[in-house]
Parts: structure tokens; C-alpha cells; sequence
């Protein structure tokens, strides 16, 4: 047994390492191109570029840890399918269980592993992120002023911005508007006719002329007050220089778990004394959307070890491209119910719990079928094959 268990996971190996690698370039390839063009308009070191790639690399790798275990899965079983490794396993009395627990045994390892990264290297990670992507985007802010183009280097604090064209004469903004607070379930909301965006001491200041301000009213959310000015400054979080500064904000997906379950209890007392309660359903949604995916996708890994092991056995003709290929659409398929989970879970049609755990029970039920019907198939073939045995007669010729 521990020779077979050695031998297999010899043939696991080497795949799962490349596709590591494989999937993980793929998905930071995307963040890639979107960096490197703020980093073009912002004209910053390109070490702050590497720097970000690394705080992006525990949630990528968080992702493709369980595709690349599903896709070694499929290439090293149907390698030896291909090969008539199985056929001459079985023909030596080796039962599918036996080569189906060391792969479950690596996918178990693989799950607290994913589990170790979401809890303690994400929640890190993803705070680095936000707080250096943040500084980048407050960074030299009149490179990247665009016309009819709203402006979200400051959307983490709740403000988002933007002006309709510049006046050729005067060079001030026309049209502006600005919405502040929007994180807070009282948005607030200002337009002026022109506005000129200058630096003082470092910092941008946003000067406003002849516009209206609307604001919710205390007791009703339906109800505005509306402020006219001739001329207002706002203060924006912009700076002439980088400046690296620490996160003070924290959202659902840079907390741990422990964080993040004292944070829906937060959120769960505040809701009867809520003035928007649908605003804090909907953030007591989102939390629990993102504290169930935390054990959902590490627990993708033994799912996906389910599933993987009856269908890489399936595997005869094709080889190691027909395994990629069903690798591939398995994940494609759990990533689809994966978004389609977390959507219901946030518009509350399912449970979050439910909601998050539903590819993983699907995927789940699914290797649970493929695996009996493997089971199933050697004894039907067996029955059925039991009338066209030969016997084997041996004669003696009697002694004269």
C-alpha cells in the first residue's frame, strides 16, 4: 500500500506544480495589465508595481490551488489509464479505494493549506494592497483627470468624483459633480457649475463655484436638504507626493475569520436600531457571503479530489490533453456556480451558508455518483461476463 501510495503521488506531483504555476500567472496576468497602465498614468517607481504583485499573490494563489490539484489529478490517473497501469493494478487485486485515498489524503492537506492562506495571508495581504493602492491613486491626481470619466482614486473613503469637459478660456472644470459618504447608507451629493483643482501644503483642495448641495434629511431618507453656494472647498485625500500611509479601514475580505464573525455580530446588534436596515442587511449579507467562501473554497479542494479521481480513471483514449480538457471544464464549471452562489447569497435568495457551499455540494455529489458507478461497473461487467468463462478441464488418461 505504501508502495502504491508513493507511486502515485510520484505521477501527481510533477503536474501539480506546473499547473500551479500555470494557473497562478494566468490570474495575476489580469491584475498585471490593470496595474501597469495606473502605474503609466501615474508615473510612480515601477518597484511599487512588483511590490503590489506580491500583496495580490495569496488571493491567486487561494484560487488556483484547488484547479491545479484537480488538473494533476486528471493528467497523472490518466497517464497510467492511457498506459494500462490501472488494468494491470486491478489485475493484481488493487481496489479503487486504495488508489483514490492518497489522492484525497494530499487534497485534505491541500485544503488546510488554502484554509492557512485565507485566514492568515489574505486578510495581511489584501490590507497591504488596499492602503499602497490607495496611496498610488491619491498620487499626482491631475494625470489622470479625464472628461466625463467619474474619478475613484478616492472610492475607499467614500467619495467619487468627476467633471463633464475644461473650459478652453479659463481651464476650470465645468459640470462638476461629487458624491460623498457613499459607503455610509447616507450618500451626499454636489454639483457646481465650475471647479478649479489646486495643491496647498501638498494636499488637493477642490474649490467649487455656484452649485447645490443635497443632503438626506435625520428623519427620513426620502426627504432632501438642499444648500445653495457660490463658492465651496473640498478637501480631498490627494497628494502632490507618495505618501505611504497605514490602512485604517477594514472590509469583509481583509479580516480574518475570528474578525470576521465578531464583525457580523456587530453588525447583527446594530440592525433593530439601524436608520437604513436595508443598507445593514445588505452589509451583514455581503460579510457572510465572504466569511462562508473562507471555508468554501479551500473545502473546493477535497471536492474537487472527489471528482477528479473517478473521472482521471475514466480516462483511456486522449490521454493527458482529453484529462486537461475535462479539468478545465469542471472548473469553469465550479467557478460559474461559485459566482452564481455568491450573487444569490448577497441578493439573499439563498442563505449565504447554502449559497457559498452549493458548488462544493454539487461538485461533491457529482465525484459521489462517478465514484459508485466505477464501483458498479467492474461487478455488472463481472456478472455479466460470467457465463462466457471457460472452464478448464484437465484429463487423465488411464494408466494401462
Amino acid at each position: 500500500m505504501r508502495i502504491l501510495a508513493r507511486y502515485i503521488l510520484k505521477e501527481f506531483l510533477p503536474p501539480f506544480i506546473i499547473a500551479l504555476i500555470c494557473f497562478t500567472l494566468m490570474l495575476i496576468f489580469n491584475d498585471l495589465f490593470r496595474l501597469t497602465k495606473l502605474f503609466v498614468q501615474k508615473g510612480v517607481s515601477p518597484l511599487y508595481l512588483v511590490e503590489l504583485l506580491i500583496y495580490v499573490m495569496p488571493a491567486t494563489v487561494v484560487l488556483s490551488l484547488p484547479m491545479a490539484m484537480l488538473v494533476a489529478i486528471l493528467l497523472a490517473l490518466g497517464r497510467l489509464s492511457t498506459d494500462n497501469e490501472i488494468v494491470a493494478m486491478k489485475a493484481h487485486g488493487i481496489a479503487f479505494h486504495q488508489l483514490m485515498l492518497p489522492l484525497l489524503a494530499v487534497a485534505v492537506v491541500l485544503s488546510a493549506v488554502d484554509l492557512m492562506l485565507i485566514d492568515y495571508a489574505l486578510p495581511r495581504a489584501n490590507r497591504a494592497y488596499a492602503s499602497l493602492q490607495r496611496d498610488i491613486r491619491r498620487h499626482k491626481p491631475a494625470f489622470v483627470l479625464e472628461e466625463a470619466t467619474v474619478m475613484k482614486e478616492l472610492e475607499s473613503e467614500g467619495k467619487l468624483w468627476m467633471y463633464e469637459s475644461t473650459d478652453a478660456k479659463s481651464g476650470r472644470m465645468q459640470n462638476v459633480k461629487i458624491w460623498d459618504n457613499i459607503w455610509s447608507g447616507r450618500p451626499r451629493f454636489s454639483q457646481a457649475q465650475e471647479a478649479i483643482l489646486g495643491f496647498e501644503g501638498g494636499r488637493a483642495m477642490l474649490t467649487l463655484y455656484n452649485g447645490l448641495t443635497y443632503e438626506p434629511e435625520t428623519r427620513s431618507l426620502d426627504d432632501f436638504r438642499v444648500t445653495k453656494f457660490q463658492q465651496q472647498q473640498l478637501a480631498l485625500q490627494l497628494t502632490e507626493d507618495l505618501e505611504r500611509s497605514a490602512f485604517q479601514n477594514q472590509n469583509a475580505r481583509s479580516m480574518r475569520i475570528s474578525e470576521l464573525k465578531t464583525f457580523i455580530g456587530t453588525l447583527r446588534s446594530a440592525l433593530p436600531d439601524s436608520k437604513n436596515p436595508d443598507y445593514t442587511l445588505l452589509k451583514i449579507r455581503s460579510a457572510e457571503v465572504e466569511y462562508y467562501k473562507k471555508f468554501s473554497i479551500p473545502f473546493a479542494c477535497f471536492a474537487l479530489g472527489i471528482i477528479g479521481v473517478p473521472l482521471g480513471l475514466m480516462v483511456k483514449q486522449g490521454g493527458k490533453m482529453l484529462g486537461f480538457g475535462i479539468g478545465l471544464a469542471v472548473i469553469v464549471a465550479y467557478y460559474l456556480l461559485l459566482q452564481v452562489g455568491q450573487n444569490t447569497g448577497l441578493n439573499g435568495v439563498l442563505p449565504p451558508a447554502l449559497a457559498m457551499w452549493l458548488p462544493n455540494i454539487i461538485i461533491g455529489v457529482f465525484g459521489i455518483g462517478f465514484s459508485f458507478w466505477i464501483i458498479a461497473e467492474g461487478k455488472i461487467r463481472a456478472w455479466f461476463d460470467r457465463d462466457n468463462q471457460v472452464s478448464l478441464v484437465v484429463s487423465r488418461k488411464a494408466e494401462s
